[in-house]
């Protein structure tokens, strides 16, 4: 089965040069048990996404913006579109999702979302799109925190591979 990406996206295979880009700042994670006690638990059996610092939600695109990153990504950045320095681990991923199908169940992303992820390899930011095959599961959207899984973006074929799959706990902020 082949697995593509549809969008009006902007792909830049290389990072910027280090001479125009800065070391990211330090910032703390989110990610941590005291952070995460506002979120409801990964279903048993959901390995959460490995190395991640940081996973906020925010409102934004008339429903909630999913941020997900190993950087140290402060609320309102994207994983995608910014000035730090690249390095093999950086793994990144920006989901808009509509209000319409922010609901617990299985999402295929081949509705009109908005999309930014970032890989060793790859640099992926911009506007709509779908991403065919990929899906999000939302098991739980409270006032504090939306629950869920990625699934299908670590394998997508052709000249660049997804960031990753498996569970997160997005903690909702406000920029």
């Amino acid at each position: 089965m082949q697995t593509r990406i549809h969008a009006i996206l902007v792909l830049a295979l290389a990072g910027p040069a280090c001479d125009t880009c800065e070391a990211p700042p330090m910032r703390p994670t989110n990610q941590d048990a005291e952070s995460l006690a506002v979120c409801p638990p990964l279903p048993p059996g959901v390995e959460p996404i490995a190395d991640l610092h940081v996973a906020f939600a925010e409102t934004r695109f008339e429903g909630v913006t999913l941020t997900m990153s190993t950087r140290p990504l402060a609320c309102g950045e994207p994983a995608a579109q910014h000035d730090y320095c690249p390095s093999e681990d950086d793994r990144g991923l920006t989901l808009g999702i509509p209000a319409e199908v922010l609901v617990p169940g299985v999402h295929a992303l081949r509705h009109p979302i908005h999309v930014e992820f970032e890989t060793p390899s790859a640099s992926v930011s911009g506007g709509g799109g779908s991403v065919v095959e990929a899906q999000v599961e939302l098991y739980a959207i409270t006032d504090s925190c939306v629950t869920g899984r990625i699934i299908g973006l670590a394998d997508l074929d052709g000249p660049i591979d997804g960031p990753f799959d498996g569970g997160f706990q997005a903690p909702r902020c406000t920029p």
